[in-house]
């Protein structure tokens, strides 16, 4: 009886809610196209077209065939498409095989897959909790 009643209970939630963490997310699909500065309390998911700042809470996932030119700020970042500007990721940044970025990064973590292009300066490491020396 309980696994029903946690499956019954988790069905209406997806549509709004990430079932993984209970973030909302934002989905911009293939047609739309974004101009100006988001902040966002959950996910984004940009398969589109996107100019300006995002800022979210949750991660940013940018697909393949997307194009942003943006300050993109979120915990973590996975970019498939073309992005072009600054990039703060408080956790970690993942490139899949046809990124491309062009724009400094700022992030703690970095996964680069094979053919991804990065253009800009890298900084990493833990920027909340530095200590001295260098």
């Amino acid at each position: 009886m309980d696994v029903q009643e946690a499956v019954a209970e988790s069905v209406p939630a997806e549509a709004a809610q990430d079932k993984k963490d209970g973030l909302r997310r934002f989905t911009m699909g293939p047609n739309d196209s974004l101009e100006g500065k988001l902040t966002y309390e959950g996910h984004v998911h940009v398969d589109g077209r996107a100019e300006g700042e995002l800022h979210v809470s949750g991660n940013i996932e940018v697909a393949s065939g997307a194009k942003v030119k943006a300050l993109l700020e979120a915990a973590n970042v996975t970019i498939k498409g073309e992005v072009e500007g600054a990039l703060n990721a408080r956790d970690k940044l993942v490139l899949g095989k046809n990124a491309k970025l062009s724009g400094d990064v700022t992030v703690r973590r970095l996964q680069i897959e094979d053919g991804a292009s990065l253009n800009g300066h890298v900084r990493m490491g833990d920027f909340e909790h530095q200590g001295s020396g260098g």
